[in-house]
């Protein structure tokens, strides 16, 4: 081999280097948590705003064990290694080569040679064709990760909304078992009266019927608690047992987010909903679209491909060498590249058009959470008041019935719209927690992730 093919080859495997350089995997880096200013009010610890250390453990499982998070991290994952092969096209193919013949010589009978050497061959990305397609993987890469944050804020916003139906049901049943005993003792009383003679039969079926309908309150309450815990257990990858024993330690009532919030919230810059990671994710399909077109389009122009053989043929010692150089200009086709032009056109506009729907969303979704969470503090303002309206009416009418002004019917209706009001105020209660979490999926807050999520700890 003479120095000018050494020369060649030294150069070309260097080059190689470089591009396998290139197509290392830069680390990938959240956007950094900057709200503005009208959004101060909204932490990326969120759930801390409860001061319930049950919510902030089943949070801190979740994210470490929760299924459908793993398999998202794992689409990383493969999503990753697909950008390393893009990348790895740059760089040329290098392989041992063999090859061994045997033939019949009509003048000197069989005959055999072989050749060992390393065979190379490179595709010059003249047209820009890989350059393309590892502009698209790189997209596709930074959507996936933005999928796993989307999955990730969603995933802690169900566990706090689960968890907060679950103490909710636990309040539901503590306020009809008391109600129930309360009324059951009014029932007690109405029957001995009735053997006195002194109330009427239609007395006592009335208050027996408003005990059973308080109490068919229970076993509801309940099956909701049940429902809670099994789909905790299910979003933590994990055994009830273990969810009734971080239940155990919480507290009955969670503390209420603040109200200061909402006027904030109202003036919400539509720009930040651009940031939501579903709407991101959006954004880098459309990028990786605009990339698999402009491949598609890359391929109705030539090709070059150098190559390099180098070896050793059977009873030499003097190496054997050839320099190769082909160029592949597609003629005939019958329609292949044009139609693979329009389909990826065709992707392209649905990623445009996912694009424009995702933030369309994203404004819905907003706004309705603001408008709610702003209805449901005045819903708690008004029932507030009529709870404690209806407790002294409930006062009233016991001590008016024991000295025979009212009749026992004005007591139930008392005590039933004392049950109902309790009810509803509670319910009004985790409504407003329930929309305060909403609030923070809408609009994506959310702590800020390591450099990769296959480093995640689950904090």
């Amino acid at each position: 081999m003479n120095a000018r093919a050494l020369l060649v080859l030294v150069a070309m495997l260097g080059l190689a280097g470089c591009a396998g350089q290139a197509g290392r995997d830069e680390p990938l880096a959240e956007p950094a948590s900057s709200l503005p200013s009208a959004l101060a009010a909204l932490s990326p610890r969120w759930w801390e705003s409860f001061e319930d250390l049950a919510l902030e453990r089943l949070i801190r499982l979740a994210l470490r064990d929760n299924l459908d998070l793993l398999s998202a991290n794992e689409r990383v994952r493969e999503q990753r290694a697909q950008r390393r092969l893009a990348a790895a096209a740059f760089g040329p193919d290098i392989a041992i080569s063999g090859q061994y013949g045997r033939a019949r010589n009509a003048q000197d009978g069989r005959t055999s040679d072989h050749f060992h050497g390393l065979d190379l061959t490179w595709e010059l990305d003249v047209s820009g064709r890989l350059r393309a397609l590892r502009n698209a993987s790189d997209a596709e890469l930074r959507a996936s990760w933005e999928d796993y944050r989307s999955l990730r804020i969603g995933l802690m916003a169900e566990v706090a909304s689960t968890y907060l139906n679950y103490r909710l049901a636990q309040q539901q049943l503590a306020i009809a078992t008391r109600t129930g005993e309360t009324q059951r003792e009014i029932a007690r009383v109405t029957r001995e009266r009735f053997s006195q003679g002194t109330v009427s039969r239609l007395d006592l079926e009335r208050i027996e019927a408003q005990v059973q309908i308080t109490e068919a309150e229970i076993p509801v309450a309940r099956q909701q608690q049940v429902d809670a815990r099994y789909a905790l257990a299910y979003l933590l990858a994990t055994e009830y047992q273990q969810v009734d024993a971080i239940l155990a330690d919480g507290a009955e009532t969670t503390s209420l987010p603040s109200e200061d919030a909402l006027a904030a919230l109202l003036e919400v810059p539509v720009e930040i909903l651009r940031e939501r990671p579903d709407v991101r994710a959006a954004s880098e399909r459309l990028t990786a679209a605009g990339a698999g077109l402009a491949a598609s389009r890359a391929a109705r122009y030539p090709q070059l491909t150098l190559g390099a053989l180098g070896g050793f043929e059977r009873g030499t010692s003097v190496p054997a060498w050839s320099l190769t150089a082909g160029l592949l200009q597609p003629l005939f086709d019958f329609g292949r590249i044009r139609a693979g032009i329009e389909a990826s056109n065709a992707r392209q506009a649905q990623a445009l058009l996912a694009y424009e729907a995702s933030l369309r969303h994203a404004m819905r979704e907003t706004q309705s959470a603001i408008h709610a969470y702003g209805q449901g503090w005045q819903r708690q303002q008004r029932l507030d008041l009529a709870a404690s309206s209806a407790t002294r009416a409930v006062a009233l009418a016991r001590n008016q019935y024991q000295i025979g002004t009212v009749s026992l019917l004005e007591v139930l209706d008392a005590e039933r719209s004392l049950f109902d009001i309790q009810r509803n105020q509670v319910q009004a209660s985790t409504d407003i927690s329930l929309r305060w979490v909403e609030l923070h999926r809408t609009i994506g807050v959310a702590p800020v992730l390591p450099a990769t999520p296959l480093a995640l700890s689950g904090n």
